[in-house]
């Protein structure tokens, strides 16, 4: 009934006596659709929006711009008289895009205002083929993004860093989301923690480096956690874990050049490989790597590990090596727990060394 009178409203003023000075004018019925909550299934959404030229002069449609390639908009391509109409017809493909969407359309004219915006907005009811692509891990009927965080490298310091998922509600009734109780270094939050059918929240992680345990690789686990808000009969809740993994590095950007003459320097005598030759199962064999420092300040050795070595450790005999000191590095193979025949893997060392910080030794051998 608004509409109704506010396009009633716009004819009475076209009826008034022009204004001395000649300009286009476009006032706009609304400005705004809802296409409410509808199923991806049904394909493409259309809606009309439509202005009235006010002025007393011919309005032109310069161009029409959508926000995003989701939208595409038909509009009024010829001079609009006087009291006659502008139509903008816009299409919405909700095509792999389940949940809330919230999209703009820019209308560019010769009028007094020369750009106008339109909104269209709606909430996407996903087919099961989207769900599974876009949202492939399951916490009962809410669908998460991804399996993990991957946050790449980050340098240990004060700086952190923010990443999300998005989960979606594929059921009929709202979910509560929790989280699980999470390591110092992960700040992590649902927001909204409350989801309705159909809508999408997400699930943001603001990682502390300086707080990371370990140097070089560090795997988390997050637990997600969706309870029906109600009696379960018209939605299933679940749990889910999320990993979250980050590669934290020395910052060696605010060395001097003396600091950085001065930098310990780790060597091992051009060492590249270790190969541990026949191995019968159930035997274990150590080799050791001499590790010398050849700088001035202490060496440091960060972290010594085997990545994806079942049955291999490796351990130094101290943290801490002097200017021409050296340490050793005891490599170690279990060969009742190496699952493969063929030893074929990296043992990683981490050192304050800024020219070679991360140093990484081949390991190989056949286990009979």
């Amino acid at each position: 009934m608004l509409a109704v009178w506010r396009h009633i409203t716009l004819i009475v003023t076209c009826l008034l006596p022009f204004v001395s000075v000649a300009q286009p004018q476009l006032s706009w019925l609304a400005t705004s659709h809802d296409f409410g909550t509808f199923m991806e299934a049904g394909g493409k959404v259309k809606c009309r929006l439509q202005a009235v030229n006010t002025g007393n002069e011919p309005v032109v449609v310069e161009r029409v711009q959508a926000s995003c390639g989701c939208t595409a908009v038909n509009y009024t391509t010829q001079p609009v008289a006087p009291c006659d109409t502008v139509d903008v017809y816009i299409t919405y493909n909700p095509s792999g895009r389940p949940g809330q969407f919230d999209k703009q359309v820019f209308v560019f004219t010769n009028a007094q205002q020369r750009r106008s915006v339109l909104t269209i907005t709606g909430n996407v009811i996903a087919m099961p083929a989207t769900l599974d692509k876009q949202y492939p891990l399951k916490a009962g009927d809410l669908r998460i993004s991804a399996a993990s965080i991957p946050f790449g490298n980050l340098k240990r310091g004060p700086v952190g860093k923010n990443l999300f998922l998005s989960a979606y509600n594929a059921s009929i009734d709202t979910l509560m989301v929790s989280l699980g109780e999470a390591p110092s270094h992960l700040l992590p939050m649902v927001v909204p923690d409350t989801v309705p059918p159909g809508r999408v929240t997400a699930l943001t992680v603001h990682y502390l480096p300086a707080k990371a345990p370990l140097w070089g690789l560090n795997v988390d686990t997050l637990t997600l956690v969706a309870h029906p808000l109600h009696d379960g009969t018209r939605a299933h809740g679940g749990v889910a874990q999320v990993s979250v993994m980050a590669q934290i590095e020395e910052d060696f950007d605010q060395l001097t050049p003396q600091q950085r003459a001065a930098a310990p320097v780790i060597s091992m005598d051009g060492v590249e490989s270790l190969d541990f030759g026949v191995m019968r199962r159930g035997e274990t064999h150590s080799q050791d790597i001499t590790v010398t420092n050849k700088g001035k300040m202490p060496l440091l050795i960060r972290r010594v590990w085997v990545p994806d070595g079942e049955g291999i450790t490796a351990s130094a005999d101290r943290n801490q090596v002097k200017r021409n000191k050296e340490a050793t590095i005891t490599v170690t193979v279990n060969t009742a727990q190496v699952k493969d025949n063929m030893l074929n893997t990296r043992l990683t060392i981490i050192t304050n060394d800024p020219e070679n910080p991360v140093m990484s030794v081949r390991l190989v051998g056949i286990v009979e």
